[in-house]
Order: structure tokens, then sequence, then C-alpha cells
């Protein structure tokens, strides 16, 4: 548990540490570097054997081993700090290069643009010239058909419409009729959806094709094609209201005699009531049941409904809907790309401009504040924390030294060393100081000295730093909103080269 709670300590202490805006610097205890040194004892054996001599010009042993330990710990210091400058040191140069560069191009952005405005020309440009070939042949038809009015083609939408009516039609019939003829059939309601699968495929499917392509040549300019679309409707129609009249019959007959629909087919009935009942080939001679007429009436109004839909489908003309949907299309692409590259490309200057906002605050706020001025502040505290470290290991070396020449003197028989005075001949009261080189940070950390700044330095380049980024986005939008002009002048030209209302 102990060791728990020492790792628990340990971790608190270096996420502290980790956040911290500079090296902390150990202080220095003066009573721990006389212990080490063993102060006391020492200065007492010295004194009572005169030492050092009166005639020394030397710092004693005690004295220098104070020094070198003091020097020992310095150094350790200073090994630590640079560890933490060299961990700051890349954010420093990285985030002052980043700074220091352009930051926003209107020449990356105008290359955009020119894609999407050569890209739409381009585009414009072929569908103009396959619009001007496919009216060219609309006008022709027009002319050979002797047609005053534009092609009715079927969009998307009218397909799906037209598709789905047919699809509609044949199973509501697939499954009326195989309920009605199911008890007619030997087979039961698998044979009775059989059949009424097959005609409901004429009535629907087929009768469709008829009314698509023949029933739309009453229409056409050419007399033999409409005479014989008539007579082949005419033929169709009488096929189609016979197949479901005899279906009606043949539904009425078992009703009325329990016979199945294969074995009158087959003629293989016996039954003595054929004659008052009627033959299924000669419908018209049977008498239809309710049951029946629903069956006959069914499958020749949705024959009549399927024929409609496929004369409704396309141009009534026959042809000249195809011949009209490619231009048509064309046409639609070609007004869509002239309505919407305005706002396209109004919405990539928009963009742009909000691009370059969020660009700005994050150079100002990540690669400003967070990087460049959290890493600067940390080498300039690292610095000032030096220069005090070192006054407070300048103090107590002065202080050591001191204590120990005073209790040396005591137990001393003869006069002081020569170099506890001073040229006057007064014992000295300053006893030690580092020298500057190894008080000044900039001396002590040369690799980092290059990128130190003070205070006032600081707070003069982050002024600067925002300034210029927020000049330099504030001019990138002025650019932005010139060339949308000069865009927009372009835009209403291709608008203009490409309008097809006068062709």
């Amino acid at each position: 548990m102990k060791e728990f709670f020492k790792k628990i300590l340990k971790s608190i202490k270096l996420f502290f540490k980790g956040n911290n805006m500079s090296y902390d610097f150990t202080n220095v205890k003066v009573k721990q570097l006389e212990e080490k040194i063993n102060l006391k004892e020492t200065a007492i054996n010295d004194g009572k054997n005169n030492l050092p001599r009166s005639s020394s010009e030397t710092f004693s042993n005690c004295e220098n081993e104070a020094i070198v330990s003091a020097d020992e710990f310095r150094n350790s210091q200073i090994s630590k700090a640079v560890e933490y400058l060299n961990s700051i040191k890349g954010k420093i140069i990285d985030s002052t290069a980043k700074l220091g560069q352009k930051h926003f191009y209107i020449d990356e952005f105008k290359n955009r643009i020119e894609q999407t405005l050569t890209a739409a020309e381009s585009k414009l440009s072929n569908l103009k010239s396959a619009y001007t070939t496919q009216n060219n042949e609309v006008r022709n038809f027009k002319l050979e058909n002797k047609l005053n009015r534009e092609p009715k083609s079927p969009s998307t939408f009218n397909i799906i419409i037209a598709m789905s009516i047919i699809a509609i039609l044949f199973y509501i019939e697939l499954k009326v009729n195989g309920n009605l003829l199911a008890p007619a059939m030997a087979s039961g309601q698998k044979e009775g959806m059989a059949i009424a699968a097959a005609v409901a495929g004429l009535n629907v499917f087929v009768s469709f094709a008829v009314g698509f392509y023949a029933l739309k040549n009453f229409h056409h300019v050419q007399s033999i094609r409409k005479n014989i679309s008539k007579f082949g409707l005419s033929i169709y129609l009488l096929f189609i209201f016979y197949l479901n009249w005899s279906l009606g019959a043949y539904r009425a007959i078992h009703e009325t005699t329990g016979e199945n629909l294969i074995d009158a087919i087959m003629g293989n009935s016996n039954s003595p009531s054929e004659a008052i009942v009627g033959s299924p080939a000669l419908p018209w001679t049977v008498d239809l049941t309710f049951t029946s007429l629903i069956l006959v009436f069914v499958g020749i109004g949705f024959a009549l409904a399927s024929l409609i839909d496929g004369y409704l489908f396309n141009d009534p003309y026959p042809g000249y809907g195809s011949v009209g949907k490619d231009r048509n299309d064309n046409q639609k692409e070609i007004n869509r790309m002239r309505e919407h590259l305005s706002s396209e490309v109004t919405t990539l200057f928009k963009n742009e401009i909000r691009k370059t906002g969020e660009n700005r605050d994050a150079i100002i706020n990540n690669t400003l504040r967070k990087n460049w001025v959290s890493s600067i502040t940390s080498l300039e505290n690292t610095f000032e924390g030096y220069r005090r470290f070192s006054e407070q290991l300048s103090f107590a070396l002065d202080h050591t030294i001191g204590e120990y020449r005073t209790i040396n003197s005591m137990y001393r028989t003869e006069s002081e060393p020569k170099y506890w005075k001073d040229e006057n001949g007064k014992v000295k009261t300053k006893y030690y100081e580092l020298r500057e080189e190894k008080r000044d940070p900039n001396a002590v950390f040369k690799d980092f000295a290059v990128l130190y700044l003070n205070k006032d330095q600081i707070e003069k380049n982050i002024e600067h730093y925002q300034n210029t980024i927020q000049n330099e986005s504030n001019d990138f939008i002025n650019k932005l909103n010139l060339y949308n002009d000069e865009i927009n002048k372009r835009i209403e030209a291709i608008r203009t080269k490409y309008d097809i209302s006068t062709i």
C-alpha cells in the first residue's frame, strides 16, 4: 500500500511538472551544503592547526570542496534544465517559422475557381453542340410529319408512374382472375393462377405494347401506316374481347355443370347438358353469370386501360417523343448548369472566407498562443529561474565560506590568511561570488540564447504576429471579394453565351 501511494504521488508531481511554464530549479539549501563538506568540524580542526597558513593566498581544502560541491549541484541542475529546454526548442523553431511565413494564397483558390469554370464551360459547350444537332433533328421531324408543337418526352417520374400502372393492373388482374378461375380448374388455385397470369399478360403487357406502337399511328402523316394500325388494332381488340368473353363463358359453364376448364377445352366432357348450356368456343351461346361477367369485364377493362397507358406513354405521335427526349434532357441540363453555376461559385467563395477565418483563429490560438507563446515563455521563465538559482547558489557559497572562516578564526592562534584580507589589509566581509559566466543564463545555455526573448520582447512579438496574421487575412478576404466581382462578370458572360432560348 505504501508503494502504491508513492507511485500516485510521483504521478501527480510529474503531471504538475509537465504543466509548468518553465523548468523548476531545486532550491539551494545552505545547511545541506555545510553538512556535505562537514564544515563545522573541519573549520575547528583547521583553526586549531592554523590552517590555512597566514601566508596562504588560495582557498583552503574545505572552501574548495564547498565550491566543487556547489558546482556539481549547479551542473546537475543545468543538465536537467537543458533536457527540458530541448523538449521545447523544436516547438519554438517550428512555430516561429510558421508564424513568419505567408498563410493565405489567393492563387491557389483562383486555380480552383478556374478549374470549376473551365469544367462547366467545357460541359456546356458539349451540351450546346449536342442540343443544336438534336434541335435540328426535332425541327426536321416536325416539318416531315407536319407537326406544329414541341415533343412531349416522359420524365423519369412519368416513366415510373406508367410502369407502376402496368404492374398494378397485372397484379390485380392476376389475383382477381386467379381466384375466379380456380374453382373451374382441375388443379384448383395453382392452375387458375397460371391461366390468369397468361391472360393478364396479354391483357396488360401486350395491350400496352399495342397502344404504344399501333394506337399512336392513328396520328401519323402517312395514310398507309394509319390504315395498317387501324386494321391491326381492330383485329387485336376483337381477339382480346373474344378471349375474355370465352374465359367468362368457361366460368359460367363450370358454375352450371361443374365441368372444369381443361375438359371443356380438350372436348372430354360427357355432360348431357352441353347443348342446353352452350359452347365455350362460342361464348355468345352461353348465358353468363354474375361471376363470369366480372371475369369478362375485368379482363377487357384492364386491357383497355393498358392500351390507353401505352398510348399516353411518351408523345402520342409515334417516334416524336424519342426524337425530342435527348434534346429536352440536354436543354434541362444546360439551363440547370446556367442557373446553378453562380450559386456553386458563390458557395466556393463563402466557404473560402469561412475557412480563412477558421485558419486565422487556428494560427493565433494554436500556433501563436498554444505553441509559440507557451514555449517562448517557458524559455524566458527558465532563464529567469536560473538567474535566481545562481544568486541563491552564490549566496549559499558566500555564507558557507564565511561560516568556515568565522569558526576557523575562533580557534586560530596565528593571524588570518593573506587571502582573507582585502588590498587595505582589512578582513573581507564578502567571501565569495559566482563568476558572471556562471550566473548569466545566456552564457550557460548558449544553444538556447539565440531563441531567448525577455517579457517586453515577447509582448511586442505577440502583438506583431497577431496584427500581421489579422492584416493578412483581411487583405486576403478583400482580394477574394474583388475576385468575386470579376468572376461574377465571367459567369454572366457564360450564361449569355450558352443561352439556348433563342436557338
